[in-house]
């Protein structure tokens, strides 16, 4: 166990590899992670560092950022291409983009581990604005479900995960605002491409609107290669794809269900938001505008929490952040959220901050539970359990609002993040080996 003392009587400071024995003495230092950050010193304050944020956030703009849109793309194709469908059956595509996206950088960390972050990047920018070029001439739902959920899912995996991941070759005490800044990129992305769509397709229809959004996308991949790039030497050993061992750690299955939960709510919100207004009886502007709030207040969610993690404690911000938003969601979303634009534009924009904060942090946390070499591998195993949450949000949640009413899926939303919030307490209680501490800086 490391424990370093920070300025403050009471507040002290925990960083646990995930090998590390439960009980070990408080005294204790110099552990194999020590080892690691005095062998590779960050250089967090160099402009590499900086430089390879930037290529990460525009990485995530397009690729992640469309997926946190893709509610408008799919509101818009189950009432017109895919009308003769049903909100469930229009949803399993986009279940299936996110899936896939998730479940594959269970394949990615390993990949990014062994062979670097270069030529990774380059194929999955390729795949993705070829997934983009096709999407614009799909019309039929077979179409949709292998362009957008299988080539879209392939390629924004390769994408997310390394854009993620080689920040913890440049950033250690500032790891939470470094993601918080990256993933502010898929939230920029998901504000702004639903406006983009709003104009674009009643002025030029479906098939230019997507190409328009494909270059788009093609220039923010071209300097996101450019500026991309690892600085930890690359592995040649081979490592399993999902590491088995590390579900025997309370810590990591606790936090596993957490960001299950999580991933449930944020991609289940962000696909059914735009049909979730159409339910309720407000107009086509509010089905977009939301869209856009809820990923614009996303952005200062990922920014502003992980700054103060690096301050607070990274599950010390998180677990309070699931507290806040959990209460909104349960006292007013719930009765209220439904009945005027009003309640529903303020909901949602406390609903945005908040879930941003959720998937900044998440990764994070996890890194904080294994060692920096092993981060990619570590990360991918979590969000492996977390895929299959996304995998059933939007079917379950199209299928909630056909046969019921927008209540009842709010309602069931705040319970899956009631499951979220016991979870990451939990895991906050066994990185502590079972003795909780509120002034612990962890």
């Amino acid at each position: 166990m490391r424990r370093s003392a920070v300025p403050g009587p009471k507040t002290i400071s925990v960083q646990q590899p995930i090998g590390d024995k439960p009980g070990e003495p408080e005294q204790q230092t110099g552990s194999q992670d020590d080892n690691e950050d005095d062998k590779h010193e960050f250089p967090e304050n160099s402009h590499e560092a900086w430089l390879c944020l930037l290529g990460s956030f525009l990485m995530m703009f397009p690729s992640f950022g469309f997926q946190t849109a893709v509610g408008s793309v799919q509101d818009y194709i189950s009432t017109n291409q895919l009308s003769e469908y049903s909100v469930s059956d229009v949803g399993w595509i986009t279940a299936v983009l996110v899936f896939l996206t998730l479940f594959l950088g269970v394949q990615v960390g390993p990949l990014f581990d062994r062979y670097g972050s270069r030529v990774l990047i380059v194929c999955g920018s390729l795949a993705n604005f070829l997934c983009y070029i096709i999407l614009a001439q799909c019309s039929k739902y077979w179409h949709f479900m292998l362009c957008l959920g299988v080539l879209g899912g392939i390629s924004s995996a390769v994408i997310t995960t390394v854009s993620i991941a080689v920040l913890s070759h440049w950033f250690h005490r500032r790891r939470g605002l470094a993601s918080g800044i990256c993933m502010a990129g898929s939230s920029m992305g998901g504000a702004v491409i639903p406006l983009m769509l709003r104009k674009l397709l009643q002025k030029y229809g479906w098939l230019w609107s997507i190409r328009i959004v494909a270059f788009m996308a093609l220039g923010c991949y071209i300097l996101g290669v450019v500026l991309v790039k690892e600085r930890l030497p690359i592995k040649k050993t081979t490592r399993a794809t999902i590491d088995i061992k590390a579900f025997f750690s309370p810590r990591l299955c606790f936090l596993a269900v957490a960001v299950f939960s999580f991933e449930f709510i944020i991609f289940g919100c962000a696909a059914l938001l735009p049909t979730y207004v159409r339910y309720a009886g407000m107009s086509e502007d509010v089905q977009f505008y939301s869209l856009t709030l809820l990923n614009s207040m996303s952005l200062f969610g990922r920014v502003i929490p992980g700054f103060a993690a690096d301050q607070l404690g990274r599950f010390n911000t998180l677990l309070s952040m699931v507290c806040a938003t959990l209460i909104v969601m349960a006292a007013v979303w719930l009765p209220y959220g439904s009945h005027d634009e009003v309640t529903l534009y303020v909901v949602v924009a406390i609903f945005g901050f908040g879930s941003g904060g959720w998937l900044s942090l998440a990764p994070v946390c996890a890194g904080q539970l294994c060692r920096t070499e092993d981060y990619g591998r570590f990360y991918g195993t979590i969000y492996s359990v977390a895929s299959f949450g996304v995998l059933l949000t939007v079917p379950v949640g199209g299928k909630l609002l056909q046969s019921t009413t927008p209540k009842v899926l709010i309602g069931f939303y705040s319970a899956v993040l009631l499951v979220g919030m016991i979870s990451i307490t939990l895991s906050r209680w066994a990185l502590l080996d079972w003795k909780w501490r509120w002034m612990i800086k962890i």
